[in-house]
């Protein structure tokens, strides 16, 4: 590891450390098995009598720094978000509880923030990774999340759904066709009917709005789709995932220089 990216390393592990997020950081250099890409993965635990925290995300050799930062400062600001969501609704059960009544000085279930990640493809083309986050701040039910990144290394840019359709209206409207009857089948297939009400968040959810799918990642012959919980189902089925496969987005004229 060449001395300027450990020093990378060393800065994000003290940046997180000062914000007091944690009590164990690690950073684990590896390398990608195709065509030698250089990368390491933040570990970051945290584990006491309120939270458990574990979380993971790559942080990459040979890009552009900010690109680095965005992916850190994401996961910084998704656990300071729990940790006072948590910290919020304790406060507020606390409040209710009668002056009778005793209460514990922590919950007696934890909070969790469980963040993975998982690569789509990693060469010294192109990053495409997704990062999965789970997180229970004492609320009625956890949440899932989901949150695609991609990268292209040759020109230093993160890339959005906008370039990878290069910008065409058209087949963004081709796409939400096609998402809207794979979501829907897919749904089916689990058991799910669909009524009016998921019907219509069906309809919005894979509307064809740049917003709407600027959740997605890609490979050689694939384009995956990522909708977060709540947008095109009830909440109770979590983040839905869609993968159109090359041979049917061309039969649908949409066309794609990063398919290759």
């Amino acid at each position: 590891m060449k001395k300027n990216y450990l020093f990378i390393i060393i800065l994000i592990i003290i940046h997180i450390a000062v914000l007091g997020l944690i009590n164990n950081v690690k950073a684990v250099m590896v390398i990608s098995a195709e065509k030698g890409l250089e990368m390491s993965v933040i570990s970051i635990s945290q584990k006491d009598d309120f939270v458990n925290i574990q979380v993971e995300y790559p942080q990459f050799k040979g890009i552009g720094e900010a690109f680095n930062d965005q992916i850190s400062t994401f996961m910084m600001r998704e656990i300071d978000i729990f940790k006072k969501n948590a910290k919020g609704n304790w406060e507020e059960r606390i409040a209710t509880i009668p002056p009778d009544q005793t209460v514990s000085e922590n919950p007696m279930v934890l909070c969790d923030f469980i963040a993975n990640w998982k690569p789509v493809q990693l060469n010294q083309r192109y990053l495409s990774f997704v990062i999965n986050i789970y997180s229970f701040s004492g609320g009625a039910h956890g949440l899932n999340g989901v949150n695609a990144f991609n990268y292209d290394m040759v020109q230093k840019k993160e890339l959005s759904i906008n370039d990878f359709l290069d910008h065409s209206t058209q087949a963004l409207q081709k796409l939400s066709q096609i998402a809207a009857e794979q979501v829907s089948a897919q749904l089916q297939s689990s058991g799910i009917e669909i009524d009016d009400v998921i019907t219509q968040m069906i309809q919005q959810g894979s509307h064809p709005t740049w917003d709407n799918y600027q959740n997605f990642n890609f490979n050689y012959n694939s384009l995956i789709i990522y909708f977060p919980q709540y947008q095109v189902a009830p909440g109770y089925v979590g983040p839905v995932t869609i993968t159109i496969f090359k041979d049917t987005l061309n039969e649908n004229s949409i066309m794609s220089d990063y398919l290759k």
